[in-house]
């Protein structure tokens, strides 16, 4: 019988830490195959020796799959599955009462309970820390930091400030490092930002963070802006400069940059990207056209572009409507074709709170 290591033609070396460990040479070429191997079977060889373990934790799968969300559920959509259903994922830890936001970076979600406060959790390979926390939040973001290898949180804490301007409740800001397991207070934000809106995470975009805002200007208006936080010198900035005439709208990521959606009332929205560099203008580059509404209160949500250029959204629900009346369903949009067909989704709860994307990866929390 020929033993593995020698049909597999495999050199091996001992490490100074006197772990056996395959030549880089040849852990490569063998490794990069591991799309076709079971995620869970992989993550054992993390085992193995450090180099296994680095290559394993620092290779991303690629086929995007979309997480969807309730109070007390989560389910994943692999696009790439022979039938597109959505599948309950096993949650590990305890949620005592509900869930109230996810995020996520590189195969990890960060999970904000109202009263056990973070979680991050690897659901491909079943590993989970929670994190310290206090029962007092208000949004947070949630990012991977490359200079030092290090996972971070940051979370915005409300608090009335008497002695500021103007009277008003300000966001103190707090960032939590995995390496350390703790947090840190960073700064008070500016009276001007006067609140957070919409979702309660920061959309990651090209190692930036970024939330909806109302802001108050030099006229003492409230107006809509954008907070940015450059993650990698961890400073604030306001984007003030918006579309023409734009009220409502969301942030997203759309290949790879930050995407503004304007709604109308008639239905229409359309989709903006800001410009790199100096001008850094926001240009519209797609419309889509309005379609035949359930009732005044629905309205589409991009999600995320799919092949062929198509844009996977969702019909969604004002929140003034009964979250029994709820009943959000899929569609794909054909820039080209400016049509609507219907995407069916197998098995999706019937009151779900939001939906991310994520890809799948080894990375232990």
């Amino acid at each position: 019988m020929v033993s593995a290591k020698r049909s597999l033609n495999i050199t091996v070396r001992q490490s100074y830490s006197g772990e056996t460990c395959l030549l880089d040479g040849a852990l490569s070429p063998m490794m990069l195959q591991h799309d076709r191997l079971p995620p869970k079977s992989l993550a054992r060889f993390k085992c193995v020796c450090k180099s296994w373990q680095s290559f394993a934790n620092q290779h991303k799968y690629h086929n995007q799959k979309l997480i969807i969300f309730s109070s007390n559920t989560i389910q994943s959509v692999d696009f790439e599955a022979d039938e597109i259903k959505a599948v309950d994922l096993d949650i590990p830890f305890k949620v005592s009462n509900r869930m109230l936001g996810i995020a996520s970076c590189n195969g990890l979600l960060c999970i904000l309970t109202e009263r056990e406060g973070f979680v991050i959790w690897n659901p491909l390979i079943g590993r989970f820390k929670r994190v310290s926390n206090t029962s007092e939040y208000d949004k947070f973001g949630f990012w991977y930091d490359h200079s030092t290898d290090n996972y971070k949180i940051l979370r915005f804490m409300r608090f009335f400030d008497p002695n500021s301007e103007r009277p008003l409740d300000r966001y103190s800001v707090e960032i939590y490092s995995q390496k350390s397991n703790s947090w840190q207070q960073k700064e008070i934000l500016p009276w001007q930002i006067f609140c957070i809106i919409d979702s309660l995470f920061g959309v990651l975009v090209n190692e930036t963070l970024y939330w909806m805002i109302r802001y108050i200007n030099n006229d003492k208006k409230y107006i809509p802006a954008v907070l940015s936080f450059d993650t990698l010198n961890e400073k604030f900035d306001v984007i003030i400069s918006l579309p023409d005439n734009v009220h409502v709208f969301d942030l997203g990521v759309f290949k790879g940059h930050l995407c503004l959606v304007e709604h109308h009332t008639a239905g229409r929205i359309d989709m903006c990207t800001r410009e790199v560099g100096k001008n850094q203008n926001w240009i519209k580059f797609m419309n889509l056209t309005p379609f035949e509404r359930k009732s005044p209160y629905h309205y589409l949500e991009p999600i995320c572009s799919m092949k062929e250029d198509e844009i996977l959204v969702c019909e969604r629900q004002l929140l003034i409507s009964l979250p029994r009346q709820r009943n959000d369903e899929f569609f794909l949009y054909s820039p080209e074709a400016k049509t609507h067909k219907k995407f069916y989704i197998c098995d999706t709860m019937k009151h779900l709170f939001n939906q991310i994307t994520y890809t799948d990866s080894l990375v232990s929390p």
